[in-house]
């Protein structure tokens, strides 16, 4: 594989210090070599675009007559660099990206009130979260390609909180350390992803109707913070019965003459995949959506609902429960999450109603005052600057692991950092209120290394209301914000669903009584104890504007600031060494049995080169024979299958080593098969070409 640019350095040794201990994200360091860049450089030249679904002509926003509500929808590849790149969700800066399990897509969904004309576009993508970098560039692309059909207030960017991704698409400083700085391969396959997802979805726009469904999932995941948990009001725990949200709600979309669509809202991670793991993947959730598009042929999007606080991980350890092979258990926990949704839809009544409204708020969460009516002390509260405590920096220990030694989850176990804490805020007696019993960690509010001015977002589609959540909400946070909506909306809580990992990343946002205990989760709520009141507040507010048809003044998103482009993966050049690109370095076994892995190794060339979207590194194919004697080879799996892996390694200086491999079904058809290999090398003057191999062909018998 091929050499990469001059290795980067981390300029501030405290961050160096800071990425070993586990991060539940990632922190910055400039690359030496790396220069700042215009905040909207981007290739914008888009991959080539799926077909776009037949669209019927949109009702004029005049025509009451139809009074169907009015969808679309659209996917795109969305992949990023499968080599070199560090991964983003646990932190671990020894987890970079070396190859795809399964490749990771954008859904775009639009809609559009009939008698209004008005619309909003949800866009839900493989990826650890949203963010204001990407926002902002996918809004900018959208504007310049449709017009003002979508604005700021009207599209919300989902994050399915996959940890099987890989980084470099902030420009918040906190968030990319394992990548270095910003990846501009792969920030510009979400951002051009998304826009050719978005774009199917407005052109496909027909007359549909919309129905609500739920379902109880109990089997998918468990509060990995049951002290914290336990902390809760009695009523706020009688309603988050086990200590989880069981709702698996889905929102039904029949669309005239197309697969039906859903969007599914369930709290729990996708972290069935540990930090150990360097594949592509889009974990539990995004074995869900590949099952649900294989059976239907429709869009769907799982989403990470009040589930801050649950992990897939039955046996409350990493890459444990039900079984301890981590890629089973993203089957398991992506097939059971996949059959709720299906019976919730099974169950769904058809929506009354075909409003269509959204509204957003972008508030200083580090300056918020948050009036007695929200704040549970009775009185009026403020938050405070961002603070990450040291609970954070010990990691989740059921998710992520792999935290410093000498930290701790719970109140009163880092006496070190308590005693400094005390000391150093002795004089601020509004922060040590704020943010008490916090042990600090890092002054992230201090050096501006996360986004503290978060969008708050509320969008109606019919009947349903959706709260886009720029952090990570707990099961009880969840009842919190839905409730303070439904009461100024004058609806059932049950309308009213969380979309974690909107728009932004904001980390954890725990209850105030959960904040107390100072686990994970409450070590990782940046804005003190009255962070999830302010949001309660900040909801309620756009839930009575948008109720009673009155516009909000929404502030002012952040500016994208300049940011370095990573040094890391970078591709000078390919070389074969004494072999030929294609060759295969180890043949498949001649016989292979079902529920055996068939693998062939190649001589092959660095993956960034070419992200080959809409495409594939590899396939696997059978051989078939015609009546007449004839024989040709189908292609029954690619690098999107569950049962394949592409694995690239570098071998000396600028070589690559590729394995494909493929775990036969019990079910695959007896016959002769073969694994091939497809990859992009360039030579020394930057020039790019196609290469492949083929493997000597096995039977599955």
């Amino acid at each position: 594989m091929s050499p990469s640019l001059s290795s980067p350095r981390r300029s501030v040794a405290l961050l160096s210090s800071l990425a070993s201990v586990g991060l539940g994200l990632s922190l910055i360091a400039a690359p030496a070599s790396a220069a700042p860049v215009d905040p909207l450089e981007r290739d914008t030249t888009l991959a080539d675009t799926a077909t776009l679904k037949t669209p019927a002509a949109p009702v004029p926003a005049t025509d009451t007559s139809a009074m169907q509500i009015l969808t679309g929808s659209g996917t795109a590849d969305i992949t990023g660099e499968p080599g070199e790149n560090g991964m983003m969700g646990y932190g671990d800066g020894s987890q970079k990206s070396s190859g795809i399990h399964m490749r990771q897509y954008a859904r775009a969904f639009a809609f559009q009130d009939p008698a209004t004309g008005e619309r909003t576009l949800i866009i839900t993508a493989d990826v650890l979260s949203g963010t204001n970098l990407v926002r902002q560039q996918v809004l900018a692309q959208l504007k310049k390609e449709l017009g003002d059909k979508y604005t700021d207030a009207n599209v919300m960017i989902v994050g399915t909180h996959t940890h099987a991704t890989p980084g470099g698409d902030t420009d918040y400083s906190l968030y990319n350390v394992t990548t270095m700085g910003v990846h501009q391969k792969t920030l510009d396959a979400r951002v051009n992803g998304m826009v050719d997802a978005a774009k199917q979805a407005d052109a496909s726009l027909a007359p549909s109707t919309l129905s609500l469904g739920t379902a109880e999932l109990t089997d998918a995941g468990m509060n990995r913070s049951m002290a914290a948990w336990e902390r809760n009001p009695s009523e706020l725990k009688a309603k988050t019965p086990g200590a989880r949200d069981p709702k698996s709600v889905t929102l039904g979309i029949d669309r005239q003459g197309d697969e039906p669509d859903i969007i599914n809202f369930f709290g729990t991670h996708p972290t069935s995949l540990t930090s150990k793991n360097t594949l592509i993947s889009g974990d539990n959730k995004g074995y869900a959506q590949s099952l649900y598009e294989a059976e239907t042929g429709g869009t769907g999007a799982f989403l990470m609902s009040g589930g801050a606080d649950q992990t897939p991980n039955l046996n409350l350890k990493p890459g444990s429960g039900p079984t301890d092979d981590e890629f089973e258990n993203m089957r398991i926990m992506g097939s059971r999450q996949h059959d709720a949704a299906v019976k919730a839809r099974q169950a769904a009544e058809p929506m009354g109603s075909t409003t269509v409204k959204s509204q957003i708020l972008w508030l200083d969460m580090q300056n918020q005052t948050v009036s007695a009516e929200y704040s549970t002390t009775g009185k009026t509260e403020r938050t405070c600057r961002a603070i990450l405590g040291a609970p954070f920096g010990a990691g989740s220990q059921e998710d992520g692991g792999g935290g410093a030694t000498f930290l701790h989850e719970g109140d009163g176990n880092n006496p070190f950092f308590e005693a400094i804490t005390k000391g150093t805020q002795s004089g601020d007696a509004a922060l040590r209120h704020c943010q008490a019993p916090k042990a600090t960690l890092f002054e992230s509010g201090l050096i501006n290394g996360v986004q503290t001015v978060l969008p708050l977002q509320l969008i109606q589609v019919g009947d349903l209301w959706i709260v886009g959540a720029p952090g990570e909400v707990t099961a009880a946070s969840s009842v919190m914000l839905r409730e303070a909506v439904a009461q100024k909306a004058g609806i059932d809580p049950d309308q009213v669903v969380v979309a974690q990992a909107a728009n932004a990343y904001g980390h954890y946002f725990a209850t105030p009584w959960e904040f107390e205990q100072q686990d994970y989760e409450g070590g990782a709520t940046l804005f003190g104890r009255f962070t999830v009141p302010a949001l309660q507040q900040g909801y309620a507010k756009l839930a009575d504007h948008l109720a009673n048809g009155a516009e909000i003044d929404p502030g002012e998103a952040p500016k994208i600031r300049p940011y370095v482009k990573s040094a890391v993966g970078v591709v000078l050049y390919d070389l074969p060494g004494t072999r030929r690109y294609g060759d295969v370095l180890t043949q498949p076994a001649g016989e292979v049995k079902r529920g055996q892995r068939a693998s062939a190794v190649f001589q092959g060339a660095h993956p960034n080169n070419d992200l080959r979207h809409n495409d594939t590194y590899l396939a696997v194919e059978r051989k078939v024979v015609k009546a007449d004697g004839s024989a040709s080879w189908e292609r029954i799996a690619d690098d999107n299958d569950f049962t394949t892996r592409f694995e690239w390694k570098r071998h000396l200086a600028a070589q690559s080593h590729v394995t494909v491999s493929w775990d036969v079904p019990e079910d695959a058809a007896a016959g002769e098969y073969r694994l091939r290999y497809f990859g992009t090398a360039k030579n020394g003057a930057g020039q790019l070409k196609e290469i492949s191999g083929i493997s000597h062909s096995f039977r599955v018998g």
